[in-house]
């Protein structure tokens, strides 16, 4: 399928991987969602017209990791959590706080190659810092996009990262397509005739010179489900390397860079900085 191709190929374009380094539990993440709206390729497959949303308010909660901003004699305090959750090493606390967002964005370009194009948009696109650990530790992403163009797109759910011997992203999402139509109730409204003599249905509405003093309300358009699939998926993956993962649906796009020191993260706190 043709669509399977494209982000591949705007994706090499122009992007060099960096030299593969040791593994560190402290992961830059960069991530990117990229909705898919050709609709004659998505079709040549059949969807269930509407799949419930994965998505869960209790999903936000994420793990307190603000010892990492504390001074380092009470971090040192904190060895048992950091065995706990199998640390062996800290990074600086003068780096970025844990899964708060990035303001640098390394696939910035790739994005604008990707958005460029009629037939994908990226709905999402964010970098965070992460301690990536074993998969029964994994901390859980919540996903929860709406997108509207010329079709109503919503992504739901929730990713995690983890690492075995290999890096590992599992997806557990649903990508719902909705179109627009207008309300059809209002469309089988039957108004009086234009040339009714005055005392008609307008009797008692204040007037004006040009006729009752109200805009007629257009036909509202609503979202009808139009289809909807799982991309439930597990992916091994490589620091250092661009991983993308496909469906006729919704492209992923990921980069996982070590975090070693603060030369790592370098034009993260320079942006930072700068907007301070």
């Amino acid at each position: 399928m043709k669509l399977l191709h494209s982000l591949p190929a705007l994706l090499v374009c122009g992007l060099l991987t960096a030299p593969a380094a040791s593994a560190a539990p402290w992961y830059r993440v960069e991530m990117m969602l990229v909705a898919y709206e050709n609709q004659d390729n998505i079709d040549h497959e059949l969807w269930a017209d509407a799949l419930p949303s994965r998505y869960h308010d209790d999903d936000q909660t994420q793990p307190d990791f603000g010892w990492w901003q504390a001074p380092a004699m009470y971090r040192q305090l904190h060895s048992a959590l950091y065995a706990g959750f199998s640390f062996p090493q800290i990074p600086a606390a003068e780096l970025p706080a844990p899964f708060t967002r990035l303001k640098h964005h390394i696939l910035q370009s790739a994005e604008a190659r990707i958005n460029s194009r009629s037939d994908m948009q990226v709905v999402w696109h964010q970098a965070w810092i992460e301690p990536v650990q074993e998969e029964d530790k994994a901390v859980v992403h919540p996903v929860n996009i709406h997108y509207e163009d010329d079709l109503v797109i919503e992504i739901s759910g929730s990713f995690t990262l983890h690492r075995s011997r290999y890096l590992h992203l599992n997806t557990d999402l649903v990508v719902q397509h909705y179109s627009l139509d207008e309300n059809p109730v209002l469309n089988t409204l039957t108004l009086p005739d234009s040339h009714s003599v005055k005392d008609d249905y307008r009797t008692g509405m204040p007037q004006s010179d040009n006729g009752p003093a109200f805009a007629a309300s257009p036909a509202e358009l609503q979202p009808t489900p139009l289809r909807a699939a799982e991309v439930r998926q597990s992916r091994r993956m490589r620091s250092n390397e661009l991983h993308y993962i496909d469906h006729p649906m919704l492209g992923i796009v990921i980069k996982l860079i070590p975090v070693e020191d603060a030369s790592s993260l370098a034009d993260d706190i320079s942006a930072t900085d700068s907007d301070a």
